[in-house]
């Protein structure tokens, strides 16, 4: 048997136990002109490669009969031409990296999750005929016809809506046989493997953070598989807590069209690459990531860091100075060079904490620098500020441009550097895109249909609402006067037609930056990093008018923090200062990017959770305060002491309509918690619970 076609359509075996994954791959993957056939296991693979005579073989780490590392030692048994790319959500060792790409000449090692695009023209390389193996190019997906670039997104839009209905399901469903697993073990196996597929499935269909809560979960029920008897004692509350944030993560908003798999659950941060030679601190990195949800995978070795950057989305990399003959800040130079990495956030590692050694991990480009052996407060501290990078909400570009060509170009530059994008030929759209899209940047053409750009652009500094809004104008005429009108007519730099990419970028990413300060200072609280009052009632109110208009559920909660007067009396402004600080982190980073965020004066904090009931708020901020709770906070005196929280929940429509009504009910909920002893958190069903007794009571004494 002999891998390959003849013929000029590539042949593609897609092996894969999870339907929905080969559907969105598949999909892609015939997009782009390959013939793709698709198995669900080891034996059916096994047939189709002796039958179909396939160009290339994509294999899943585990499959129902056999795993996917034995599948493959089958196939090179018969056939060492045929190209092989491993495709895993769980294999990330070095062991079995090394079998894979040494031993059985595997073309490719990806992680799930992947991104469909992107994992498509890495294959589509691997099947050209000029493609090396040790290439990294990651090209755009500009090379298809736009029709047929727009009947893709069109077939994975659908297909990403159908996953999305189907998710609460399958979280029901992993809830159930995790409820079995409790009572029974063996059941464990079952509720493991529908947790793997969500681990590897769920991220390619755009939402990142359920894989990455499913694969905590995977993790956990290994664990109990492996030794029931030696489970810690918190540890199906752990699961418990697990699938809320599942729940959370899902109930994020619909998926933006754009073609690249974009992430619904805007929290994710993306899979953090922690490169070092030790075994053992690879081994520490991985259990303190995995703590705070994080995807990793790791690297022994440069060669093998690249590697893996290739065909996995990262958010960041995690350095070791010394590699043994290799040098961590020249892969640091070397990550940077890779498309898509341009911007990648790094951080150094080292026991060197000299000043040398600091110097260099700068001018490597590292943003931060962290001393061995890893602490775990440290090493946190470092994760949450990469979180708070990641999940700044996406900058969003209106692009004003009756060329299209210009504008689809345009528009794919942007798209790959991670902004939303949105694009209109029409002048007279302006207006009803600028409401419906809010952007944080307008790309304005000079030159439009029946109008100048320049009148355009002093219409819009004539609006309140966007005389702050960045503009950036665009034409092919490079004389003086027509700087001056565009300058004069407000707009905030110029840019000359063709444009040069690398000054495009740079001119955009000045004004996205400057914009985001800006927004930054006017709407954020600085001690909290939450949102001041009037921004938040601002965004509370629209989404309060969206839940009326699609009669969806909306969840509120005031919180206070207990005895605040006495933290600063005991010990000091400082100190309460701090916990204000503290409480405004632990909510900036255990709620979606969508949910709001509110200091609502003094120790007084809001959350609202658009789309969400009373019960699941209650729940998932009790885990918030009960986490707060514990935190320790240290005195100038250096006297260490904790404080509680307490809250009122309130939800649309039961507890009313507008906004007054349902922040007066959380508010009088919050006081009844104060009433009640402090630290504990008063809804709805409290309301209920004493309607019941003061029935009961009524009867009985009558």
């Amino acid at each position: 048997m002999t891998g390959g076609s003849s013929d000029e359509e590539k042949r593609v075996l897609l092996v894969d136990d999870d339907m929905e994954f080969r559907a969105l791959l598949a999909t892609v993957l015939r997009a782009r002109g390959l013939s793709v056939f698709e198995a669900g296991s080891a034996t059916t693979a096994s047939l189709l490669v002796e039958n179909e005579h396939p160009d290339l073989v994509i294999v899943d780490g585990m499959l129902p009969d056999l795993p996917g590392v034995r599948l493959i030692e089958q196939i090179r048994r018969e056939d060492s031409r045929v190209s092989i790319v491993f495709l895993s959500a769980f294999w990330r060792d070095l062991e079995t990296f090394e079998h894979l790409t040494d031993e059985l000449d595997v073309s490719l090692v990806a992680y799930k999750p992947i991104e469909p695009i992107v994992f498509a023209e890495n294959i589509l390389e691997l099947l050209s005929a000029t493609a090396r193996r040790s290439d990294s190019i990651r090209p755009l997906p500009s090379s298809m016809p736009p029709d047929a670039r727009e009947s893709l997104r069109s077939k994975m839009d659908v297909l990403r809506e159908e996953y999305a209905r189907e998710l609460p399901n399958k979280l029901d469903e992993l809830e159930h046989l995790i409820e079995a697993s409790r009572e029974q073990r063996e059941a464990a196996a079952a509720a493991a493997s529908a947790a793997h597929r969500l681990r590897g499935t769920a991220g390619a269909y755009g939402f990142n953070l359920v894989g990455s809560v499913a694969g905590h979960i995977e993790d956990l029920l290994c664990e109990y598989e492996s030794s029931p008897s030696q489970i810690r004692r918190n540890f199906w509350d752990d699961i418990e807590r697990a699938v809320i944030d599942a729940r959370l993560a899902s109930k994020a908003p619909g998926l933006p069209r754009g073609g690249a798999a974009v992430a619904s659950d805007s929290n994710h941060l993306g899979t953090i690459l922690f490169v070092d030679d030790d075994a053992d601190a690879r081994r520490t990195a991985t259990a303190l990531l995995k703590k705070q949800l994080v995807d990793v995978v790791v690297a022994g070795s440069a060669a093998e860091a690249l590697h893996k950057a290739v065909s996995t989305k990262l958010g960041a990399a995690i350095i070791d100075v010394y590699l043994g003959e290799d040098s961590g800040f020249d892969l640091c130079a070397q990550l940077r060079a890779l498309p898509g990495c341009e911007h990648l956030p790094v951080v150094m590692v080292s026991a060197d904490e000299s000043v040398q050694t600091r110097v260099a991990a700068t001018h490597a480009g590292a943003s931060l620098f962290i001393e061995k052996p890893l602490r775990e407060d440290a090493f946190s501290l470092v994760v949450q500020q990469l979180m708070d990078e990641a999940v700044a909400q996406r900058p969003r570009v209106l692009l004003l441009e009756d060329d299209q060509a210009f504008s689809d170009h345009a528009e794919l530059l942007l798209q790959s550097q991670d902004i939303e994008t949105r694009a209109v030929a029409n002048p007279a759209a302006l207006p009803e895109a600028l409401e419906a899209f809010q952007p944080d940047l307008v790309l304005l053409d000079i030159e439009l249909p029946n109008t100048s750009g320049v009148d355009v652009c002093r219409a819009l500094r004539m609006s309140i609402k966007w005389q702050t809004l960045p503009i950036l104008m665009m034409t092919s005429h490079v004389d003086d006067h027509t700087r001056i009108e565009s300058f004069r007519a407000g707009a905030n730099d110029f840019i000359t037609k063709p444009v040069l990419e690398e000054e495009f970028f740079a001119r955009v990413t000045v004004q996205l930056t400057h914009a985001r300060l800006l927004r930054e200072r006017a709407e954020r609280d600085p001690l909290s990093g939450l949102m001041l009052r009037g921004p938040f009632l601002e965004a509370f109110e629209q989404r309060l008018s969206e839940a009326r208009r699609h009669r969806r559920s909306l969840a509120v909660a005031l919180i206070d923090i207990d005895h605040f007067k006495e933290v600063n009396d005991q010990f000091g402004h400082a100190s309460g200062d701090s916990v204000i600080a503290g409480l405004g982190q632990l909510l900036r980073h255990r709620f979606r990017n969508e949910d709001l965020r509110c200091r609502w004066g003094g120790e007084e904090f809001i959350v609202a959770l658009p789309g969400q009931d009373a019960s699941l708020l209650e729940r998932a901020l009790g885990r918030v305060l009960e986490e707060f709770s514990v935190m320790p906070f240290v005195s100038a005196d250096g006297d260490r002491f904790t404080v509680s929280a307490s809250a009122g929940v309130a939800s649309h429509p039961d507890d009313g309509l507008s906004t007054h009504a349902l922040i007066q009910r959380a508010d009088a909920r919050l006081y009844e918690a104060k009433r009640e002893g402090r630290k504990r958190i008063i809804g709805a069903r409290h309301d209920l619970e004493e309607a019941e007794t003061s029935r009961f009571r009524k009867l009985h004494s009558a």
